[in-house]
């Protein structure tokens, strides 16, 4: 198929990747500022032995490794929130709820840490649709290819109810009762899915599955039929036994399931077939004559 969803949403979490890569070199760099204000530059952060690491050796590495990228990035968010600006592009609240919608449910996998909030989400995904009609605002698609683009794929466009699930995996009902006892005793749930959980694909993220469906075989069906009784932030009272052991899931958020008609998704149905039709054009750098951008890294081949 043409447009590529999915394509799009991996950009999105790549450029989010990147975001916390920004705020973490943004802070540490603030933190060499201040620390060469007070004279701390030579501050022995560790010692190995005999040998020490200062804070300006630290914070030069970070610059070394991430200053590139991290000043990159945040000369793209200018460059599209200006050019958005003299382009007199808008976007509702309801354009950039339904993209998150939608972005939840194509891609089954929605962390939301202290690193990664929904706000955050909403940021991205504005800046992405921001950029996406500024390098195809000369673009024409018809409505008849975007209409027969959503005729042929409404099942990207028509979603059923799901649900964000936490769980925590071990092999004896003993352990699993042991489990619910820390959880009633006050401890995390993500904390107890990190030290104690036998899924080691998920235990990382607090044991976050993402959204999960009855439609995905993957996922055990009495998950669905517990997360349907649940509250957000509730866990089960009792263990779930499955295949590999015996579980306990949280539910986080339930999505409900709905459609979107053409005229709700036309706009993005049109950005997106353009968009790939400028190919490797198709790329923030493109803006960055009409913007005026100067950078430190000028005449460094990329």
């Amino acid at each position: 198929m043409r447009l590529k969803a999915r394509v799009v949403w991996t950009f999105i979490l790549v450029l989010l990747m990147i975001n916390a890569v920004v705020i973490a070199y943004v802070l540490t760099k603030s933190q060499m500022s201040q620390a060469s204000s007070n004279g701390k530059g030579g501050e022995e952060i560790a010692t190995i032995g005999k040998e020490h690491i200062t804070r300006q050796e630290w914070l030069k590495k970070m610059e070394d490794r991430y200053g590139k990228a991290t000043l990159e990035q945040m000369i793209n968010q200018q460059v599209v929130n200006q050019l958005a600006k003299e382009n007199n592009l808008t976007l509702s609240s309801n354009e950039v709820n339904r993209e998150l919608l939608m972005f939840k449910a194509v891609s089954n996998q929605f962390y939301e840490d202290d690193h990664t909030s929904e706000k955050e989400w909403k940021e991205q995904i504005r800046y992405q649709i921001l950029l996406e009609q500024l390098l195809t605002r000369d673009a024409v698609v018809s409505d008849q290819e975007a209409k027969a683009f959503y005729e042929k794929n409404k099942d990207l466009f028509q979603y059923d109810d799901s649900y964000r699930i936490r769980h925590i995996v071990v092999k004896t009902k003993d352990e699993a009762d042991n489990v619910l006892k820390e959880l009633k005793g006050g401890s995390s749930f993500e904390a107890v899915a990190a030290e104690r959980s036998n899924d080691r694909y998920t235990s990382p993220y607090g044991g976050d599955l993402g959204f999960v469906s009855e439609e995905q075989e993957s996922i055990p069906a009495l998950y669905i039929q517990e997360a349907q009784q649940l509250q957000p932030n509730e866990w089960t009272k009792e263990p779930i036994q499955t295949k590999n052991g015996y579980a306990i899931i949280q539910l986080k958020e339930t999505l409900d399931g709905r459609s979107f008609t053409y005229e709700d998704v036309k706009g993005q149905i049109k950005r997106q077939i353009a968009m790939e039709d400028l190919g490797e054009k198709a790329n923030v750098k493109t803006l960055w004559k009409e913007a005026n951008v100067t950078w430190f890294y000028d005449g460094e081949q990329d």
